[in-house]
């Protein structure tokens, strides 16, 4: 469970981006090579959560149930905008076949290891063609559904953008779909990664509205992305300096905006990987967006 970059809310009003942040999420999907399997959950809110009301459950190749072993309860604490990285528990390093180990890279970001024998719970085994449900357990309902229960993706589509990839929410959802029959429009509220990219784990970017210093913020939007050498930003107030970090917070670059609505900027140079940007307005007012270099 790591500190997040908070991000301002954008196009929404500040009670209406706090009456969407008030239940957990989840916030990455990783369905990687072999073992390396991940799902994390991002807390919006502004109070801890003890997420031992919360469980993950597996809805395998169209399932409209799901079995006793294909449920898994969580355990621990989440912290007011923060997250908890759920990973497939194959930690044996002399490991064959199925029981191949997870990276050491996404090992580096686990906090809840899950599922570790296969026969007696699975639900941290999914390939790309099964949905994915997180519920909370004292009200019995799916607060967040990722895919489509009872459906087959094979046969919607979706399942060739699923498996093999890294998803991250996007920043402007700010809550779980929970509605489990509705189509599946993946790259509609997620941002599709190369398989095996584990670098966005431990932190989330949202929308949300988390603390009264960040509700005077402005809004910003970046394209695309991921993105190669160009980025664009576009705010809806004039820009005077645009800050670019690496999540560590280390300023990697400065550019003078000039009080534009609309700036280019080629960053070709920076090595690949994930960054925050942050605008400064000429009236003070400051925007973060979070962004990937491939």
């Amino acid at each position: 469970m790591r500190k997040l970059f908070f991000l301002a809310a954008m196009a929404l009003s500040t009670s209406a981006a706090l009456a969407q942040c008030n239940e957990l999420f989840i916030s990455e999907y990783i369905e990687g090579w072999s073992n390396n399997k991940a799902i994390e959950i991002y807390n919006p809110t502004g109070a801890a959560i003890d997420l031992s009301d919360y469980r993950l459950e597996r809805y395998s190749n169209g399932a409209t149930s799901a079995q006793d072993n294909q449920k898994v309860d969580l355990s621990g604490t989440i912290e007011p905008g923060d997250v908890v990285v759920c990973v497939l528990d194959k930690q044996d390093p002399d490991g064959v076949d199925f029981e191949a180990p997870v990276w050491d890279e996404l090992a580096a970001a686990a906090d809840l290891w899950l599922c570790p024998v296969y026969d007696e719970n699975n639900a941290m085994y999914f390939n790309g063609n099964d949905a994915m449900v997180l519920r909370k357990i004292s009200t019995n309902s799916a607060i967040d559904i990722f895919g489509v229960i009872g459906e087959d993706p094979g046969s919607a589509g979706w399942d060739e953008i699923t498996q093999n990839h890294t998803l991250v929410r996007r920043p402007e959802v700010t809550g779980g779909d929970m509605a489990a029959t509705d189509a599946f429009d993946v790259l509609a509220v997620w941002d599709s990664l190369e398989v095996n990219t584990f670098d966005q784990l431990g932190f989330h970017v949202c929308d949300c509205v988390t603390n009264v210093e960040e509700r005077n913020t402005a809004s910003l939007q970046s394209f695309p992305n991921p993105f190669n050498d160009q980025l664009e930003l576009v705010t809806g107030q004039p820009m005077e300096t645009v800050v670019i970090r690496d999540l560590s917070g280390a300023e990697v670059r400065r550019i003078q905006a000039g009080g534009v609505l609309r700036l280019r900027m080629d960053l070709g140079d920076l090595p690949g990987g994930a960054y925050l940007i942050e605008a400064r307005m000429v009236d003070g007012a400051l925007a973060r967006r979070q962004t990937v270099k491939n």
